[in-house]
């Protein structure tokens, strides 16, 4: 009978997570490892499995980064679910974590302003950034970026910016200008001063290593975080440690939900076994502290059967 029981609870919670709408505020629309253009055979496989597990574990919207060709076809093949973020600045005219394809047809470093401009008030682009200064070895505030932070002010439209490390050996391996030390979210605060209202989104934000971020947090109200990668490659209890001070601080509210391109079964898996959040506070990492961020929170309602 306790089996029984145990079974009927797994099926109900996964019936309901099913249905709980998931915003991945960090995916990239290009792949590892492939060659050519977006519509290269192996770009392509690449791009349905991405897509595939968006629809499958209910990804009602996917903040998509990535070079100028490839958000234009991953946008033909699922306009109503990916946001579109240009990544920059792109050193050589080539994205730092792929350098086999331009970020911008006119292989510049960075997009001319008033072409991207009108991305986004055609629609087109709604987002900004993986900003990728650190591998560039610039600061935040460079002056190079500035006109890029005041045109997304202008237009609100949210900003993400890469911080804290990479993969071993950058420098050595890619990015000979990429430094550590560039990566120290307490670094944006000149940007967050300069440009009060910028929405601004800290990827890879870890208190754990920056404690100050709470602070950071709790100064500027218009920043919020994203987790990954370490949803993944933290043991549990160190993640679940770092969950810990965003809700200890009450800050839950500014934590939304990103895989960094991952698998999407192990990163929703990592914050469900956080038995110390309750189900508000797992909605609103999963849906609708992004759906604040980005100004669309009826991506988050969830349909009854009668309204189907």
């Amino acid at each position: 009978m306790k089996q029984l029981i145990g079974s009927l609870l797994l099926m109900l919670a996964g019936a309901v997570w099913a249905a709980q709408p998931v915003i991945d505020m960090h995916v990239h629309a290009w792949p590892y490892g492939a060659d050519g253009p977006p519509d290269h055979p192996k770009n392509i496989a690449a791009m349905e499995k991405s897509l595939a597990s968006l629809a499958e574990h209910n990804v009602v919207l996917a903040a998509a980064s990535g070079q100028q060709a490839f958000l234009e076809y991953w946008h033909q093949v699922a306009p109503d679910r990916l946001l579109l973020a240009p990544v920059l600045p792109c050193e050589g005219g080539v994205n730092p974590n792929w350098f086999q394809y331009r970020c911008f047809e006119d292989g510049s470093e960075l997009p001319d302003l008033d072409w991207l401009r009108a991305k986004y008030e055609s629609g087109e682009y709604q987002l900004m950034g993986e900003i990728f200064t650190q591998y560039a070895g610039m600061r935040y505030d460079d002056s190079r970026m500035l006109p890029y932070y005041a045109l997304a002010e202008e237009l609100g439209i949210p900003v993400a910016f890469h911080t804290h490390s990479a993969p071993p050996l950058t420098a050595n391996r890619c990015c000979p200008n990429f430094r550590m030390s560039l990566g120290d979210p307490m670094q944006l605060e000149p940007v967050l001063v300069q440009f009060p209202k910028l929405k601004v989104l800290i990827m890879h934000a870890n208190p754990l290593v920056y404690p100050m971020l709470i602070d950071m947090l709790a100064q500027y109200p218009q920043v919020y975080v994203e987790l990954s990668p370490f949803d993944r490659i933290l043991v549990r209890e160190r993640f679940h440690e770092l969950l810990r001070r965003f809700q200890e601080a009450k800050m839950i509210r500014r934590v939304t939900f990103g895989t960094d391109g991952g698998d999407h079964g192990r990163s929703l898996a990592a914050y469900r076994s956080a038995d110390f959040l309750s189900a508000r506070e797992l909605d609103a990492i999963f849906c609708g502290n992004a759906g604040r961020f980005l100004g669309r929170p009826e991506a988050c309602k969830v349909e009854t059967a009668a309204q189907e």
